[in-house]
């Protein structure tokens, strides 16, 4: 019965994962197409920078502390800090709900059915059982800091809910990418439990190191195993890497579509972290958003009850221009 069950796992997993890459074609292409130099060079990056021209009279002020995180992103890409410094409101509910769903996700995590995964993500149905987590990244002052970043009006993408088993895998997320959903985003990591450099922390490539990568790099989204890129670099990778450890409730603040980044495997403890994603309302590749399970219905259902400005953030894609509102969504993962 159990050679059954297994058999039947299998065969519904190969046969989701063909579905998607098939779905994913149309996205391939196109991203195939939009880094072509000409067209890049051409076309899209005159745009941006259009783009950036018209919308720098309405960026906004920040606080003193806040404008210390936006400039730690400019100089190094990443900026760590914790829900205590921020003293966002909201938080406390925000990390009960947190809590109770890394509860769960531990407990699915311990089921037959998920041995030999390396990470556990919180369904769209998860997600809207505890609305108190979407609606903490929702807030002005992230979408403020990263506007005052980007420089453009933000998107915010929702969030992904990594629950990271500690058996030393290097796959999908825990392998070194870039993130391929704009020119530049920002994604807002929180820790729901302590992390030593064992447990799996959130890694940054320097600045230095990321342009040699990008410089050397064959393809623009290439993806290195972590004994690859010490390879490819040439030097010691201790040397050119931010690895973010911190206690339960240190928060994030990364570029991971301009810079190299992982979560490292972890080996002695599961790590349970909420990533949250923000773009500008014009993201150079659409069809690669959308990244958390919600659906557009569900986010209309979060996003009711929020200011105007909100919301327009939430449901960037209602108002996305183009052929990339057409291009289907990618499904394939890291």
């Amino acid at each position: 019965m159990n050679l059954v069950k297994d058999w039947t796992a299998k065969t519904d997993q190969f046969t989701s994962g063909l579905l998607q890459r098939v779905a994913s074609v149309p996205s391939d292409i196109a991203l195939y197409f939009s880094c072509l130099p000409v067209i890049e060079q051409k076309v899209l990056y005159p745009h941006y920078q259009s783009f950036l021209q018209h919308h720098k009279p309405n960026l906004p002020e920040l606080s003193a502390q806040d404008l210390e995180v936006a400039q730690a992103l400019v100089t190094k890409g990443i900026c760590i800090t914790s829900l205590d410094a921020l003293q966002l409101p909201h938080t406390d509910n925000f990390l009960a709900a947190a809590q109770n769903l890394s509860d769960e996700l531990a407990q699915m995590a311990a089921l037959p059915k998920y041995k030999g995964k390396h990470t556990l993500t919180a369904t769209a149905e998860q997600i809207m059982h505890y609305p108190d987590i979407f609606l903490w990244g929702a807030q002005e002052r992230l979408l403020r800091i990263t506007e005052h970043y980007l420089k453009l009006p933000v998107a915010y993408d929702g969030l992904s809910y990594y629950f990271s088993i500690a058996n030393g895998l290097e796959a999908g997320p825990r392998k070194w990418h870039r993130d391929k959903e704009d020119w530049h985003m920002i994604k807002v990591g929180v820790y729901l439990n302590d992390v030593d450099i064992l447990s799996g922390p959130f890694e940054c490539v320097d600045p230095d190191a990321n342009i040699k990568i990008c410089k050397r790099a064959k393809q623009r989204y290439q993806v290195f195993r972590d004994d690859e890129l010490k390879s490819f670099l040439g030097e010691d990778l201790q040397t050119w890497r931010t690895s973010c450890i911190g206690s339960r409730g240190t928060v994030i603040f990364v570029d991971t579509a301009h810079y190299y980044h992982r979560g490292r495997p972890p080996v002695t403890q599961n790590r349970s972290a909420i990533f949250f994603g923000y773009f500008s309302l014009r993201p150079r590749h659409p069809f690669f958003c959308g990244r958390s399970p919600l659906s557009q219905n569900q986010l209309e259902q979060l996003s009711k009850s929020l200011p105007s400005d909100i919301r327009e953030s939430i449901l960037w894609r209602n108002r996305l221009p183009g052929i990339g509102r057409w291009i289907p969504k990618n499904y394939l993962k890291v």
